[in-house]
């Protein structure tokens, strides 16, 4: 075992574990360390609830009081806040299984880490893709209500295709400059959400995952 794994695991024992002529076996501190591990990662898990829940709801509440005409942006909003609660409790319940003491150690670790990659697998996967889905859909959102006042004073007699040219979203989608400028914003916006997802995920969750990971080898080797 490398010096600097044996650093990681003298600062994960109890006070209780360093008593002159206390016996402490590797095993045990392992096991030590992986539960430390699992509390940073139930740390992590609830810093980005408080986070998302801050964002979504002062975003929401602005949107209501200050932007009535675009409530549908507060229903988006909504219902990607509502998904990443799913996912919360989901992956929470997760980690409170891997924290089980009761559990054998190493057979615990086998059944629930690759679970766990799976579920930080998909919400970088999710989160990349329903960046671009959700401004695209919020973009759509906002030419439709665009001069919503413009679209009242429309005769109704005209008939149907003089009607439509004069909608709002017709005349954004006619404007070439913004349709070009729109889609680039879009685009940028999604590499940049790949990369910021990426690194983000990685600080949060990938880098404990690892070091489940090395522990698991680890017992696997002491075994």
């Amino acid at each position: 075992m490398e010096l600097d794994s044996l650093k990681d695991i003298w600062k994960d024992l109890d006070e209780t574990d360093l008593q002159p002529g206390r016996d402490v076996p590797i095993s045990s501190m392992l096991h030590k360390r992986s539960q430390s591990t699992i509390a940073r990662l139930k740390r992590n898990l609830n810093r980005e609830l408080i986070a998302v829940l801050i964002i979504y709801s002062l975003t929401i509440w602005y949107i209501v009081t200050f932007k009535g005409m675009y409530s549908e942006l507060a229903v988006l909003l909504a219902l990607v806040g509502g998904a990443f609660l799913f996912y919360y409790y989901r992956k929470s319940k997760l980690l409170k299984q891997m924290e089980c003491v009761a559990c054998e150690v190493r057979s615990n670790l086998k059944q629930q880490l690759g679970t766990l990659e799976k579920y930080v697998r998909f919400y970088f996967i999710a989160g990349t893709i329903l960046t671009p889905l959700a401004y695209f859909a919020a973009g759509l959102i906002i030419m439709f209500n665009a001069h919503e006042g413009n679209s009242h004073v429309v005769d109704v007699s005209i008939d149907a295709q003089t009607s439509v040219a004069q909608m709002p979203i017709a005349q954004h989608i006619s404007n070439h400059r913004f349709f070009v400028l729109f889609l680039s914003i879009g685009a940028v916006l999604t590499l940049g959400s790949y990369f910021l997802n990426r690194w983000l995920i990685g600080k949060l969750y990938g880098q404990h995952i690892q070091k489940l990971k090395d522990l698991l080898q680890q017992m696997d080797e002491e075994a």
